[in-house]
């Protein structure tokens, strides 16, 4: 029988069917191309056992003039200087408040969660205070609370701390006279908030910082279902007290033995009565909407039962429940709730916690918030110190030579600071070393002006100073067109600025203008802040419809996987997507998450070298090349959702496991399809690395006998580094083959293919 070799066309292509791709590859995970051959991608190991707070969302590396290695981190909750797998938290203090005599009031008996009184602390939920100078308070230690805690909110003037202790009596104030609260700077978002709340779906309600999940629940849910699976419930609230007096139907307040553990403000149910409330006091639920939701209002003795009721959001359904198991929302269920229907929903379709919910009629609040994105870093070194902000926060300053215990600070209130920007996007350190801020507050001014860059002064090498004088070059500029400026790229020789209409190009001049701007293209922008990355004099980006290059002009990168990337994109998330360069490998990554998912969970990847690309499945959520590493470091969550830094291209696993590598081709045929194929024999021809002479790579071999078939595996060959042949059975008008990995300590090179193929009857 004759051997037929069969050339598959580097990179995956997708733009078309797998038939119309023939002889070409249509779908991968983990694999990379070099000199036209896939291989499988290089691995990954945990940069430290050392856990980091969020998801990190910013890398940048640097050093010391004495050679120290240092790593910038951000994430939604934490800022993070790196040195030797250790995490520093430099998060700068927003306000250092003492709190008055005994501000701590306890909970319950046996609890350790305790009530901080703090008129108008200006605290979020999730926010991060350390207290000091308290007192042993209810037998609960002074060193319990003399600590970090994450702030569950209550109301502007209060909170609650969880600690390890346990209350002797409960419901005790005291802490002392001497109690002094430093607030961290405001946390930010995981998840993107698209639109202007509620309004931007079918309801008239908002939501201020909800959380989201998918449904995963074997098949979705029919309108009747009173139990059902969510990817990760563990953000949606539950609770339940007691109540601590006899209540009448009429009562505006409903006083309870513990009311800590529920939010600021929600619904409780008690008996049958659903009770909505407004405020979350000294155990106290206020601002209270008896008989809510179509129940009755009734009468309640002390001691009775007092559950929390959450509100859920799937597609224009309202669910209300009141339990959960694990991941499983599986009590108190009313389905179609709040003049909703109940209806099916699909595995995948986005879960939103809706207990801010405010549906017609209901009166409107001011803090409903109008679409708000999640909480990005820029980052950059001004020689061995470093310079950071939040976006569209507060720029900071961090001194390397007061050591990594020292925390970041404005970078207004540095020594010497003169006019510096309170308010900025985007900073970075730019062309002749100018600290460069866009889209920040004017000289002057306090209101962030959109399209303004301002940068500071070099004269005397003082960073701080950004006053424009005869004798200095501070200065600043407007970008011409646009509403907003969205990020900046550094490139060898100039910044490249992204509006959301057109691309500058910011180059340094020197003389009085110090820097021109000119535009470099109009109609075109970026998906999001960290959508571009700078390989040498390359810039690669991505907006809402291509892959650009940047070489001194724009060019339009041809993309064999365009279509499929815009139709799996969430682009609610877009501020999530983010470039990144593997330089030893002449690849940009291009990391999203795709439509089902509000996380990071792919990506897509080009070989700018060889002109190919190739997709993949990956948490990653920041990502910074080798140079000052040897290796590049990427932040991302395993299989638990646990967030750590890992170092890519190192080994052959994922973090001590196998990785699951394959590469698939499209359909091939005999001619034209029109005569059924007998094979009957595989010879491999793959370079397998392992130091497990049995260690195995798959071959699959897959059949359909019309492009609108679902394709059969055949046949499932291992092939180790000794295979020469394997045999097997096959007939049928098309064929895909899959060569796909899943052991630890093995890569791969794959040769030609070469199959016994003759033209065959169909018995």
């Amino acid at each position: 029988m004759p051997l037929a070799k069969i050339n598959f066309r580097p990179g995956v292509n997708r733009e078309t069917t797998s038939y119309a791709s023939e002889n070409g590859w249509f779908n991968s995970n983990l694999i990379r191309f070099r000199k036209g051959r896939p291989e499988k991608l290089g691995g990954w190991v945990r940069l430290s056992s050392n856990l980091i707070e969020g998801i990190g969302r910013s890398l940048h590396v640097w050093s010391s003039f004495a050679g120290a290695k240092f790593m910038g981190l951000g994430t939604q909750f934490k800022f993070y200087i790196e040195q030797g797998g250790g995490y520093n938290d430099i998060t700068p203090i927003r306000a250092t408040t003492a709190l008055g005599s005994n501000p701590l009031t306890t909970g319950s008996a046996g609890s350790g969660v305790i009530t901080v009184s703090a008129p108008s602390h200006g605290a979020v939920n999730g926010d991060f205070v350390t207290l000091s100078g308290a007192t042993t308070t209810d037998g609960i230690n002074a060193s319990l609370i003399n600590a970090e805690h994450q702030i569950t909110l209550i109301n502007s003037d209060s909170y609650t701390i969880s600690t390890t202790g346990s209350a002797s009596s409960g419901s005790t104030a005291g802490g002392g006279s001497s109690v002094v609260a430093a607030y961290q700077i405001n946390t930010g978002l995981e998840t993107v908030i698209a639109g202007n709340g509620w309004g931007a779906g079918s309801w008239s309600g908002y939501s201020t910082g909800y959380s989201q999940t998918t449904l995963n629940d074997s098949g979705g849910i029919s309108n009747s279902d009173t139990s059902f699976t969510l990817t990760s419930a563990s953000n949606f609230e539950t609770a339940s007290t007691t109540t601590s007096s006899n209540r009448t139907a009429s009562d505006t307040t409903i006083p309870v033995a513990d009311s800590s553990g529920f939010p600021s403000k929600g619904t409780i149910k008690i008996g049958s009565e659903n009770i909505r409330y407004g405020s979350n006091v000294n155990n106290i639920f206020g601002d209270i909407i008896r008989g809510d939701d179509g129940t009755t209002a009734a009468s309640s003795s002390s001691g009775d039962t007092v559950t929390f009721v959450g509100l859920i959001l799937i597609d224009d359904e309202l669910i209300q429940y009141t339990g959960k198991s694990s991941n499983t929302i599986d009590a108190g269920v009313v389905r179609g709730v709040r003049g909703t229907t109940a209806v099916s929903h699909s595995d995948g379709v986005v879960v939103k916690e809706a207990n801010d919910f405010i549906g017609w009629g209901d009166a409107s609040s001011t803090s409903a918030e109008v679409g708000s994105n999640i909480r990005l870093w820029s980052q950059d070194n001004y020689e061995e110190d470093l310079l950071f902000n939040a976006f569209d926060g507060t720029p900071y300053f961090w001194d390397q030579t007061l050591g990594v215990g020292n925390r970041a600070s404005s970078l207004a209130s540095q020594s010497g600071a003169s006019d510096a920007p309170t308010i900025t996007r985007r900073i970075m350190v730019g062309p002749k070393q100018h600290v460069l801020c866009f889209a920040c507050n004017p000289l002057g001014g306090s209101d962030q002006d959109m399209l303004l860059v301002r940068w500071s002064n070099t004269v005397n090498d003082n960073i701080f100073d950004w006053t424009p004088t005869v004798t200095g070059n501070a200065g600043d500029l407007h970008v011409s067109s646009g509403s907003e400026i969205l990020t900046a790229q550094k490139t060898r020789q100039e910044v490249l600025i992204w509006t959301d209409t057109s691309l500058h190009s910011l180059a340094h001049v020197g003389g009085e203008n110090v820097f021109s701007l000119n535009m470099v293209a109009n109609n075109v922008s970026i998906l999001g802040p960290n959508a571009a990355t700078t390989v040498g004099d390359k810039v690669f980006w991505i907006d809402r419809e291509n892959f650009y290059a940047y070489t001194g002009s724009v060019q339009t990168i041809p993309c064999t996987l365009l279509r499929y990337v815009f139709d799996d994109i969430n682009l609610e998330q877009n501020f999530k997507c983010f470039a990144a360069s593997n330089k030893m490998f002449d690849e940009v990554f291009w990391f999203y998450p795709s439509a089902s998912s509000l996380e990071i969970d792919r990506y897509v990847k080009y070989n700018f070298t060889e002109n190919t690309w190739d997709l993949g499945t990956l948490s990653r959520t920041a990502w910074v090349d080798y140079g000052l590493h040897d290796n590049p470091r990427a932040c991302g969550q395993n299989s638990s959702g646990t967030n750590f830094v890992y170092v890519h291209e190192s080994g052959n696993n994922d973090d001590g496991s196998a990785m699951t590598s394959f590469i698939e081709s499209s359909d091939f045929d005999l001619g034209d399809g029109e005569q059924f194929m007998f094979v009957d024999r595989l010879i491999p021809d793959i370079d397998i690395t392992s130091s497990d002479s049995t260690a195995s790579v798959n071959y699959i071999l897959k059949t359909r006998n019309f492009p609108g078939d679902s394709l059969s595996t055949t046949s499932t060959n291992e092939i180790t580094s000794t295979t020469q042949q394997s045999f097997i059975r096959s007939r049928s008008r098309q064929a895909v083959v899959r060569i796909e990995s899943n052991v630890t300590d093995l890569t791969w090179t794959l040769g030609d293919l070469r199959l016994n193929i003759r033209p065959d009857g169909r018995r």
